[in-house]
C-alpha cells in the first residue's frame, strides 16, 4: 500500500480555519452560563440530594435563586474533588508549593510522551471506574452507557474523565500530549500540562485493620492476606490541561491548534518533516473520540469552574512556561480534574438545608466550646477536666446505660428503643461511596467503639429500615417454616450524616459474639418499634423518628412519630 501523501499547508490551514475557539468566559461552555434549572438538575446529579435548600423557596427573585443554586453547585462540585494540592487552588499559594509544580521540578518541563511514559502511569491511578462510580451503577452497567437526559450527564462527565485518564497513561507512553472529544461541530481539546497522583492520608494501624477486616468479609479474603489493590488507600489522579472548548466554523483559523501541531513536533521522530506533522495533527484532531453533546458541554463547564479555582498567578505561570503564543493563551484557559465521587453526607445536608453542618461542640457542664469528649460513651463534651468531674454524678448514670440493657431493662423509659451506638461489624454498603475504603473511612466509628455525638442533648433524625420482619424459612428437619428471628426481621437506622448507623434485632447478639463484641438487645423495646413500624412505616419497612444519644446508646421515641412527608433521604 502506497504511503499517505501528507496533507498540504494549505490544506491544514483550511482545516484549521473550520474550527473556532469560543471564548470560554462568555459562551455555552463557560460555568457561568449555567442556568437555576441547570444547576439543580446538575446537583441532583451529584448523588443523594433530593433538594436544594429552603432559601430557593423564599429568594426574592429569580436572580437570587439562580445564586443560590450556583452557591451550592459550587459547593458540591468542591466536595467532589476534593484534595489537598498547595500552590494551585487560589488562596491556597501561602503554603509550601508542591516541588514538581514551581521552579526546578518536573512541572516547569515538558512532558515527553516516551520517556515519562513510566512516570506518567505511576501517577495515575488507572482503575479510575473504582473511584468514580459506586458498585450498583457498574453493575447496571451505566458507566459505559450512560442514560439520557440530566440525570446520565453527571455519569457521561465522569466516562469522559475515565477515558481521559487511560488515554494519558496509554501503554507505551503518550500517543499526542493531548485528547479531544467532539460531537459535529461542538470539540473539546485538552491539553495535558501535567498529571499528579494526589494521596489520602495513609492508614495508621487501626484504619489499616479496618480495612483488612473489611476485605475478608466483604470479598472473602483469608484472614491476615495482604490489601488488594483495590482496597489500598486510592491515589486520585489530579490532571492539570489547558483546554479549549470549540464550536461552530467560522473565518480565522484557531491558533491553539497551531500550537498543539508545535508540541507534536516536540515529541515525534525528528526524521519527520513539517507535512508528516501536519498529518499527524489532522490525524488526531479528527479521530478525536465522539461524545454526546451534553456531556461534553458539562465538562466543558466543570473545566471552567475549576479554572475559576485556579490561582491566576499560577496559571500565567503555567502558560508562559510552555511556549504558547498570546493569542493562543487567549483561546485557552488552564484548568484540571479530578476523579468524582459522591459528596460526603455533610456537604448534602448543607446543600439540602441551606445550614452549615456544625458538629455540637458545647460543654455538658458549663456550655462554653467543649475540647474533650467522655472517653467511655463519646456522647458528651467537655471544656476542661474540672467540668467532666462536676457533671460525672448524674453523666455517669447514663454513660454505660447499655448495661441496664442486659441488668434491668424495666427500668427503661416506656415507648422507648435503646440501641448500643457502637457497632460490631463494619459497613461497607453503597451509601454513596464509590471505594471501599472511603467508606470505611467515613461510613462509621471502629468496631466496639460509639460514634462522637454531633448532636448534644438534642433530638434528630434518623432514617429506620425493617428487613425480614414476619418472615420465616422452610426448615427440612422440622417439616415448617422456622422464625430464627421471632418473626422479628433485623433493623437498620442510621442519620443523615451517617455520624450514626446501628443495626439490631434478635438475631444480631449472637452475631455480634462471633467478632467478639458484646451488643446488649432492647427486646421490649425492639417489639414495640416493629408494631409501629408496621403501623406507621412505609410499607411497614421505612419510618423516619426521632432518636437522641443518652451515653452509649440511642434513645428511638416510639411516641412522638415526625411527620413522614418531604422527609426523603437514603
Amino acid at each position: 500500500m502506497p504511503p499517505r501523501k501528507p496533507t498540504s499547508a494549505n490544506e491544514i490551514t483550511r482545516l484549521a480555519a473550520q474550527m473556532r475557539v469560543a471564548d470560554p468566559n462568555v459562551d455555552n461552555g463557560a460555568f457561568s452560563s449555567l442556568t437555576t434549572d441547570d444547576a439543580m438538575a446538575w446537583i441532583m446529579a451529584l448523588g443523594h440530594i433530593n433538594e436544594i435548600d429552603p432559601r430557593m423557596k423564599t429568594a426574592a427573585n429569580p436572580q437570587k435563586q439562580r445564586e443560590i443554586a450556583i452557591e451550592n453547585l459550587r459547593r458540591g462540585l468542591w466536595d467532589v474533588q476534593r484534595f489537598e494540592y498547595p500552590g494551585l487552588i487560589r488562596g491556597r499559594t501561602g503554603k509550601k508549593p508542591h516541588p514538581e509544580i514551581r521552579a526546578g521540578g518536573m512541572g516547569r518541563q515538558k512532558l515527553d510522551g516516551y520517556k515519562d511514559a513510566q512516570r506518567m502511569a505511576s501517577y495515575v491511578l488507572t482503575h479510575f471506574n473504582l473511584l468514580a462510580f459506586t458498585q450498583p451503577q457498574m453493575m447496571e452497567g451505566l458507566p459505559m452507557n450512560p442514560p439520557k437526559g440530566r440525570a446520565g450527564n453527571w455519569i457521561g462527565v465522569k466516562k469522559i474523565m475515565g477515558h481521559a485518564a487511560l488515554d494519558i497513561t496509554a501503554e507505551g507512553g503518550l500517543e499526542t500530549p493531548f485528547v479531544v472529544y467532539y460531537h459535529k461541530d461542538i470539540m473539546l481539546i485538552m491539553e495535558i500540562l501535567d498529571v499528579k497522583r494526589v494521596s489520602w492520608p495513609e492508614p495508621g494501624p487501626k484504619l489499616l485493620e479496618q480495612l483488612k477486616e473489611a476485605q475478608e468479609s466483604k470479598f472473602g479474603a483469608r484472614p491476615g492476606a495482604p490489601l488488594v489493590p483495590m482496597m489500598q488507600t486510592p491515589k486520585i489522579p489530579l490532571v492539570v490541561v489547558r483546554y479549549s472548548y470549540m464550536e461552530g466554523r467560522p473565518k480565522d483559523g484557531a491558533e491553539f491548534v497551531l500550537h498543539l501541531e508545535s508540541r507534536l513536533r516536540e515529541i515525534l521522530p525528528s526524521r519527520l518533516s513539517d507535512d508528516d506533522v501536519r498529518v499527524e495533527l489532522e490525524k488526531h484532531l479528527t479521530s478525536g473520540e465522539e461524545m454526546p453533546e451534553e456531556h461534553i458541554r458539562m465538562f466543558a463547564r466543570l473545566l471552567s469552574h475549576n479554572a475559576d479555582l485556579v490561582d491566576k498567578e499560577w496559571a500565567d505561570d503555567q502558560q508562559s512556561h510552555w511556549n504558547i503564543s498570546k493569542e493562543a493563551s487567549k483561546e485557552t484557559r488552564i484548568s484540571f480534574f479530578v476523579p468524582c465521587l459522591r459528596p460526603r453526607f455533610e456537604v448534602v445536608e448543607e446543600i439540602e438545608t441551606g445550614k452549615k453542618v456544625t458538629p455540637h461542640a458545647q460543654c455538658g457542664n458549663c456550655q462554653k466550646h467543649a475540647k474533650t469528649m467522655c472517653g467511655s460513651c463519646f456522647g458528651v463534651s467537655y471544656c476542661s477536666p474540672d467540668c467532666a468531674k462536676a457533671q460525672w454524678p448524674t453523666h455517669k448514670l447514663v454513660c454505660k446505660i447499655s448495661k441496664k440493657i442486659t441488668s434491668d431493662p424495666s427500668a427503661l423509659p416506656k415507648d422507648t428503643l435503646y440501641i448500643p451506638a457502637r457497632a460490631y461489624i463494619h459497613w461497607v454498603l453503597d451509601f454513596g461511596f464509590a471505594s471501599e475504603q472511603e467508606c470505611v473511612k467515613m461510613g462509621g466509628p471502629p468496631v466496639d467503639e460509639p460514634p462522637r455525638n454531633q448532636y448534644g442533648g438534642e433530638r434528630f433524625i434518623c432514617r429506620a429500615l425493617l428487613a425480614n420482619a414476619g418472615k420465616g424459612q422452610w426448615d427440612p428437619h422440622q417439616g415448617k417454616v422456622v422464625y430464627y428471628d421471632k418473626g422479628l426481621g433485623t433493623a437498620f437506622l442510621h442519620d443523615r450524616r451517617r455520624s450514626v448507623m446501628v443495626r439490631l434485632g434478635p438475631q444480631e447478639p449472637a452475631k455480634a459474639r462471633v467478632h467478639g463484641v458484646e451488643i446488649p438487645f432492647h427486646e421490649a423495646g425492639y417489639r414495640q418499634f416493629a408494631q409501629v413500624m408496621r403501623e406507621k412505616g412505609m410499607q411497614g419497612q421505612l419510618l423516619y423518628v426521632y432518636v437522641r444519644r443518652v451515653g452509649d446508646c440511642i434513645e428511638v421515641d416510639l411516641k412522638d412519630i415526625p411527620n413522614q412527608q418531604g422527609i426523603m433521604w437514603e
